[in-house]
């Protein structure tokens, strides 16, 4: 959808996001993303007359329509509720309206259609006070009719006009043969809304094409001709009840290579409207060819159409066009896409072309044959290089995501990594999502020896003039310009340790060194020093633009502060013991319109802090003190705008153990809050210091790994996320003309300056392009193995053969698109921006597969080897496998099938195939024949167990083919997934939910352990104990099963041969179970980040991430589920889904807490957070503080 020309919505699985193009740039920035609890059926946006706002309608299975609107707040972008209307019932129905949504060019009314039969027309208004309002529906139903698409027709301020492609299927139930069937037409009705009568009444209907699919709505008016553009395969055509008996069509350009009895439909159409009587269609064909639509019309007649080829772009479920030229594809699968129009565009020269006067020449009319398209159609081949647009950005995305793992795999980082199979065709791609934000590596050089601190002091301009690198026994001072040089001839003591730097509000400089305190003045020359008395040593300091707080080497605690004076005088004020050995301290920074800071914090041996007062009348007077959970390390006070919009004065204490700690300083008392949030970092003991990113200060945390703590602008609270980069020692912020809010740091005797990219991720991706779809993946020898494989495709050897090279897969990207023209190889000034992916050519043969094997290093993240299969062979599964005889040797076991067929099922032959891995290298050992499709495979007792369809088999190796050493029929339909743990064999059917086996090896026969009593479709299983396996089915159900304790001992035995010839098993008791919303691909059980809990984490088939967390203690339980029901009662409900209902679509929820509902929580009002904690009878801060520390147990 579009908003105001710049504003983009997204609909990722439930969820509504809002999306600004910058001016400058045209680069997306993401301003608000809304749950809507709910799957969302359709979406179009609106502008109710005499309003200035767009606002959206929206359409899911909550039998409702809402109405929404946008405001601008401190904290972002809201997405606020208008109105609800209630029509039906809860579900994705066919004959319950929202499948179809569309709202008048004027903003008077909006239709919501169902797939059959029933249509409902709401009347939209103001009142007094500019509010929307919405009328009760009127109704538009016509039994026995499917309806393909809607739209608003635009005819001005005539009364409102929805343009609907219908099927009647009256005539063809009773009729037994199916000729009434074939001689069904499509019509093309138009529905009028009397706005004076408010009655909607039936007022045009035409015969269109068998195939048509989709409508477009042309301006109407003063701005054009109105009426709609019908799209189906091969053909445009133009059809208003004002030329209600012309036809005006045209032919849709086609492929070179294209199968000539295959039709190429349209799959997306927009209208971009540029000014008055000036506008043209773009629409996208089942291919990816997207193609401009003019219009030729004179005295509001359209005369003709003009179909021009624009580029090859990723296919799309929605295109939109800003009024600025910026064309948003939201892709079905992979990132999104805005490009930029080019001038070129206008006229498109040297585009290949087909016009309605040509194809009214050539084709008879009404004739809307493939055959006669395939005759007449103008070709091309298509380009790997796009000629009329360019991109602008990309919202990345991994669906469809088709499996994943999860391990710490590259040998080297902390943190395990998620290795997802994304995307299909051409655009798939293995994605290794790590957590964190990415860091942008400017510059590494080496030092002279290993640093003990660095600081960064700023320059007149606000920008950093000096980096101040302090050794065990000396300091490097390095200027900072074009380039970052050391220099000499400063006044900075260079021959002792730097332990605290800063610039001064006089325009000076002060270093506080072992020895004393230095204050440079503005000329950088002059200097003025305070020694230590006696034979004292300074161990600590901290200072900003107008104070500095040192401490001595005592275990008294012995410290002293000093403040700027009227003069510029860096003068001594006070010096205190605090009877306690001081191990860290921190000032902070000076608050706008203030000339000090009014606190200081300080970190004991005795585990505590001590927040002391820097107000003249009672300086370093005690005001609060904590125990803290391990020694001090270092501390660190940031000024931090919460979701209230007011400033929080948030204290992180870093301790010697690794864990991170976080409280905030009241501003006024200097008290401490209590219940401080805690997080373990790592081994190491954690320092902690400021720095700019985005524009706000945050505090950036070191340990075994980097981590940043800032209040994210999504949710508006305190979120502490890692950074993806090596261990660093030492960390300050920097910031020059070149580097803007970037990072100066040490790790070991290297200098690295860094910036940090978008901190609002939680994961940043390295993408591997693969050639075709992943089917499966798996862990063999160090090396990530991956399956491919593509229907209606071929090998590249065949292309090769049969087109003479003009199907091979570019050569740029790693195998991730097709060269389809030889011309268009060189690389154009835009470089990536100008690229794109081409799959085809299309084979003739509905058996045709392409399918490879590629071996990933998680090193580099490149792939080391890939191996083609023959021309119609597809590998769908693969496992690794140790057989006894083989003396340790892993090697890997890919299914086969051959000329795979899907409407029916059937294939000639499957396979399952054993490759060796020899140096990274793929070798075939050997093939063996099975009876059915392999979907999945694991190694099981020095055996292969597989899933040949329905049976369940064991495998030897032998040296020409696998030695079958047993086997069992386990469902109807194909078994999907296989696990083992000790003698028990784990199986998920497509049709018959999960059953436990346990092995005979006497007898070489696998007996029914346990079975579930609910025939689910199985997807995905991951097994959690050798009782209890968690299962997901095709409906997004993810479900908790426990066969009973004494399941082995009461089965009965009975003879497997007979037609009742079967193991009696127990029953599965169901633990818990819940609906995502989404199919859930694929379910690991994992741990995120290092000390984490371990949690069964999935990824769904739109690219959505979620983990479920095991509440291990009663008194967490009761909470959440406290929690959980009285925000079901307060939260709001955007679409008017009931969240509960919502959770138990197909089977009730069952213990478990619904974490999206929870996350609810920071967007409560103040008042209903209140009454809730009144409810359970904790304070709002507690609260907060149980949902943070949740949190961050997964991540």
């Amino acid at each position: 959808m579009i908003l105001r020309a710049e504003f983009v919505f997204a609909k990722p699985g439930g969820v509504i996001e809002l999306y600004s193009s910058d001016a400058e740039t045209g680069a997306l920035k993401l301003l608000s993303s809304s749950k809507t609890f709910s799957t969302i059926r359709s979406i179009d946006n609106y502008r109710v007359q005499g309003s200035k706002r767009d606002q959206i309608v929206v359409a899911t299975d909550s039998g409702s329509i809402a109405l929404f609107r946008f405001e601008g707040r401190s904290e972002g972008y809201a997405m606020l509720q208008v109105q609800c209307e209630v029509f039906g019932k809860t579900g994705v129905r066919r004959v319950v309206p929202g499948q179809y949504v569309t709202a008048e060019p004027k903003g008077r009314a909006i239709m919501v259609a169902a797939v059959e039969k029933q249509k409902l027309v709401y009347v939209m208004n103001r009142d007094s006070a500019g509010r929307t309002t919405i009328s009760s529906p009127l109704e538009a139903h016509k039994s026995s009719t499917i309806t393909f698409d809607v739209k608003a027709v635009d005819v001005g301020f005539d009364n409102p006009v929805f343009a609907a492609l219908e099927l009647s299927y009256a005539d063809t139930d009773a009729d037994g043969t199916k000729e009434a069937a074939s001689k069904a037409t499509k019509q093309l009705t138009y529905y009028e809304l009397d706005l004076g009568l408010n009655h909607v009444t039936r007022r045009w209907t035409k015969t269109v094409a068998r195939k048509a699919c989709l409508l477009a709505s042309l301006p109407g008016g003063s701005d054009g001709p109105s009426g709609v553009l019908v799209c189906g395969e091969d053909y445009i055509s133009y059809h208003d009840e004002s030329q209600a008996d012309s036809d005006v069509s045209v032919l849709l350009p086609r492929r070179t290579h294209h199968p000539s009895d295959s039709p190429v439909m349209v799959t997306a159409v927009t209208v971009h409207k540029q000014k008055r009587n000036k506008f043209f269609a773009i629409c996208q064909t089942e291919l990816g060819d997207a193609y401009k639509i003019s219009v030729d019309f004179s005295d509001d007649k359209v005369t003709g159409l003009r179909a021009q080829l624009i580029d090859t772009l990723p296919l799309a479920v929605s295109l939109n066009v800003t009024k600025m030229g910026l064309l948003f594809l939201a892709a079905e699968f992979g990132d999104h896409v805005l490009y930029q129009l080019n001038p070129s565009i206008i006229d498109l020269p040297g585009s290949v072309e087909m016009d309605s006067a040509a194809t009214a020449k050539l084709i008879k009319k009404g004739d809307y044959s493939t055959a006669n398209a395939n005759t007449h159609a103008p070709t091309f081949t298509p380009s790997t290089t796009l000629s009329n647009m360019r991109i602008v950005d990309t919202i990345n995305s991994i669906a469809a995501t088709t499996g994943l793992l999860v391990g710490e795999y590259t040998g080297n980082e902390i943190s395990p990594q998620m290795y997802t199979l994304c995307g299909r065709g051409p655009r798939s791609s293995v994605r290794v999502l790590r957590h964190g934000a990415a860091i942008n590596q400017l510059a590494v050089s080496d030092l002279p020896g290993t640093p003990s601190a660095i600081f960064s002091v700023k320059g007149e301009d606000n920008d950093d003039k000096y980096i101040v690198v302090s050794f065990k026994d000396a300091t490097l001072v390095l200027s900072v310009g074009e380039s970052v040089e050391e220099v000499s001839d400063t006044a900075f003591v260079t021959d002792a340790p730097t332990i605290a730097c800063s610039k001064l509000a006089d325009g000076g400089m002060v270093q506080v060194h072992p020895n004393g305190v230095r204050h440079i003045k503005a000329d950088g020359k002059t200097f003025k020093d305070w020694q230590c008395p006696g034979l004292k040593k300074i161990e600590h300091a901290s200072c900003n633009t107008n104070q500095v707080l040192i401490a001595f080497e005592s275990q008294v605690g012995e410290i002293c502060y000093f403040e700027l004076d009227e003069a510029m005088n860096l003068a001594e004020k006070v010096t205190k013991d605090l009877d306690v050995e001081v191990t860290c301290l921190d000032i902070g920074v000076i608050p706008k319109g203030r000339n000090r800071s009014m606190f200081a914090v300080l970190g004991g041996v005795d585990d505590t802090v001590r927040v002391l007062s820097l107000s003249p009348q009672d300086y370093l007077s005690n005001r609060s003190s904590a125990v803290v959970q391990g020694r001090p390390s270092s501390l660190c006070v940031v000024d931090m705008a919460n979701e209230k919009g007011t400033v929080d004065k948030v204290l992180n204490v870093g301790t010697a153990n690794g864990i991170m700690q976080q409280t905030t300083i009241d501003s006024t008392t200097g008290a401490l809050a209590g219940n401080p949030t805690k997080r373990f970092l790592g081994a190491k003991k954690v320092e902690a210091t400021r720095v700019v990113v985005d524009g706000k200060i945050c505090s950036l945390l070191l340990s075994s790994r980097p981590w940043l703590s800032f209040v994210s602008n999504n949710t508006g609270s305190l979120t502490t996320t890692p950074l993806s980069y090596t261990t660093l020692d030492h960390v300050c912020g920097f910031s020059s003309e070149i580097v803007n809010e970037g990072i100066i740091a040490t790790a070991g005797s290297t200098l690295h300056i860094l910036t940090i990219e978008n901190i609002e991720s939680v994961f940043n991706e390295t993408v591997v392009p693969l050639r075709y779809t992943p089917r499966q993946t798996c862990l063999i020898s160090g090396k990530i193995a991956v399956v491919e494989a593509d229907a209606n495709d071929t090998s590249e050897s065949h292309k090769a053969a049969t087109y003479g090279g003009a199907g091979s897969k570019a050569k740029a990207g790693g195998d991730d698109g097709m060269d389809m023209d030889d011309s268009d190889n060189e690389e154009s000034e835009g470089g990536a921006e100008t690229t794109t992916t081409v799959r085809g050519p299309i084979p003739a043969s509905k058996s045709s597969w392409g399918s490879c094997l590629r071996l990933l290093d998680p090193k580099t993240a490149s792939t080391v080897d890939l191996l083609e299969l023959s021309d119609g062979e597809a590998a769908l599964s693969c496992c690794a496998v140790q057989f006894a005889s083989q003396l340790g040797e892993v090697l890997l076991a890919v299914g086969v099938s051959k000329k795979l067929e899907f409407r029916p099922v059937k294939a000639e032959e499957h396979f399952v195939n054993i490759y060796r891995v020899t140096d990274g290298r793929l070798s075939l050992l050997h093939s063996t024949k099975v009876g059915g499709v392999v979907l999945s495979m694991t190694q099981f007792q020095n055996k292969l167990l597989v899933g040949c369809g329905g049976v369940l088999r064991l495998y030897d190796v032998g040296k020409k083919q696998l030695l079958r050493k047993g086997e069992k029929v386990v469902s109807r339909t194909a078994v999907k997934c296989v696990a083992c743990a000790g003698d028990r064999i784990y199986v998920g059917s497509m049709s018959e939910s999960v059953q436990i086996l346990k092995f005979d090896p006497g007898r070489q026969v696998m007996n029914l352990v346990c079975e579930d009593a609910m025939p689910r479709s199985i997807v995905s299983m991951s097994v959690l104990d050798i009782d209890t396996v968690c299962a997901t089915d095709r409906f997004g159900n993810v479900f908790v099963l426990r066969s009973p304790k004494n399941a082995v001992e009461e089965s009965v035995m009975v003879d497997d041969a007979g037609l009742w010839g079967r193991k009696v098993g127990a029953q599965f008791e169901t633990l818990c179970q819940y609906h995502a919303g989404e199919i859930i691909t694929s379910v690991k059980k994992a741990s995120l980040v290092q000390g984490g809990a371990e949690a069964i984490v999935y990824v769904t088939i739109t690219g959505k991430i979620g983990a479920l967390l095991p509440l291990v203690t009663k008194d967490d339980v009761e909470f959440f589920n406290s929690l959980q029901n009285e925000l079901r009662k307060k939260a709001s409900r955007p679409v008017g889904r009931d969240f509960g209902k919502y959770r138990g679509t197909y089977f009730p929820a069952k213990r478990v807490v619904d974490g999206d509902l929870i996350s609810l929580w920071n967007t409560l009002s103040g008042d209903a957070q209140k009454e809730i904690a009144e409810e359970l009878d904790r304070s709002v801060a507690d609260i907060s503080k149980k949902i943070e520390s949740a949190a961050t147990k997964l991540l």
